[in-house]
């Protein structure tokens, strides 16, 4: 239930409202993010329904991302904002990963949820698209959907399942999704509309249910359902790396405003180094251009070979997580090195980079 939102909405009368999700809690498809998408409808709803409370909400998305990288990026872009409300919202991002890779990765988000803001409360937003739809259609199963639900029935965190009221609308409009997702993945003004009706009627039935209480009451934390769960998984930009050595590489302004520097290489040869601790070891990769192959050596053991090359990061600007190491001893420092192997270009991308906005550890 919600009986911590429904504390600060009538007794403190106040809420910082944390949303946390891809390219649909970001908005896109809505003509204006900040006033059409349903996170902003949302949180108009909690404004007019509770006046006198003072309603808080911030953006914690981005488009193209899934639970690999939300979990990484979770501490700095969602919880440093002190949210009292998340909803995390990406099931269809990761659809066409497996259950067994979703659930410790969705687990992760929870528990850092749970351990660094106890009192918040969590929804999980379920959506659908045009893929989804067509798979489940010809019996498949959407595992990332049974993931995050495995997950939030553990914890104890309410649902909500908008996906099938847009998957609804497309039926009754003859399987036309031109109307509540002109491009089959991102709802119109129409189908943010549809989700925040019914997120809004779900909150709503939840706060009713939900017994008053004379102060917040933390979370409980129950065991992990997956051993090694990834609650520690951390992202360290740049200018915070550890013995960064570089030879060819070079540290530049970044794109993306989330970071303010990224590394980058446009030659094959070109390497560097650098230290860390943990088990697991990843990178985020800075689109635009990002058309290289690394290899990856851990304290001079066998390399791995990462590559980086995605035809959708030509055309715009986006940051994808790449896991490449796991079972490393979590109890001594570790020193890597990452080289440029590979580089592909064309015409349309006539020079090729390997651009990094950050290194991933847990």
């Amino acid at each position: 239930m919600l009986r911590n939102t429904k504390f600060k909405l009538t007794c403190e009368k106040k809420l910082n409202i944390g949303y946390f999700g891809g390219s649909i809690t970001d908005g896109t498809g809505a003509s204006d993010a900040e006033k059409t998408s349903y996170r902003a409808l949302v949180t108009e709803w909690f404004r007019k329904t509770y006046p006198d409370a003072e309603i808080g909400s911030f953006n914690a998305s981005i488009g193209g991302t899934g639970t690999g990288y939300g979990a990484f990026r979770c501490d700095r872009d969602l919880l440093s904002r002190d949210p009292d409300l998340v909803f995390i919202e990406y099931c269809v991002n990761d659809f066409g990963d497996s259950y067994d890779h979703v659930l410790p990765q969705a687990e992760a988000i929870i528990r850092k949820i749970r351990k660094t803001r106890p009192l918040a409360d969590i929804v999980a937003v379920v959506s659908t698209d045009e893929d989804v739809a067509a798979a489940m259609g010809a019996g498949r199963d959407y595992e990332s959907r049974d993931a995050m639900l495995t997950v939030a029935h553990r914890y104890g965190v309410p649902s909500t399942d908008p996906g099938c009221a847009i998957l609804f609308g497309v039926i009754r409009a003859g399987g036309d999704w031109s109307v509540l997702a002109p491009d089959g993945s991102h709802p119109s003004d129409v189908g943010h509309a549809i989700m925040a009706d019914v997120i809004t009627t779900r909150i709503s039935e939840l706060l009713e249910k939900s017994e008053s209480i004379a102060a917040p009451e933390p979370h409980a934390l129950p065991e992990p359902l997956c051993p090694g769960v990834l609650d520690g998984a951390t992202m360290t930009e740049c200018r915070d790396i550890k013995g960064l050595r570089m030879n060819g590489f070079r540290i530049v302004p970044s794109e993306d405003s989330r970071y303010s520097e990224i590394l980058e290489s446009d030659s094959v040869g070109d390497s560097f180094s650098f230290d860390f601790e943990g088990p697991v070891l990843g990178l985020i990769w800075a689109g635009g251009c990002v058309n290289g192959d690394v290899r990856v050596t851990v304290d001079g053991g066998e390399p791995v070979n990462v590559r980086s090359w995605d035809h959708v990061v030509r055309s715009f600007h986006k940051m994808q997580a790449a896991l490449f190491m796991k079972g490393l001893d979590p109890t001594v420092p570790h020193r890597a090195e990452v080289v440029v192997i590979h580089q592909y270009t064309d015409e349309e991308t006539p020079v090729s980079y390997v651009r990094i906005g950050a290194i991933l550890t847990a």
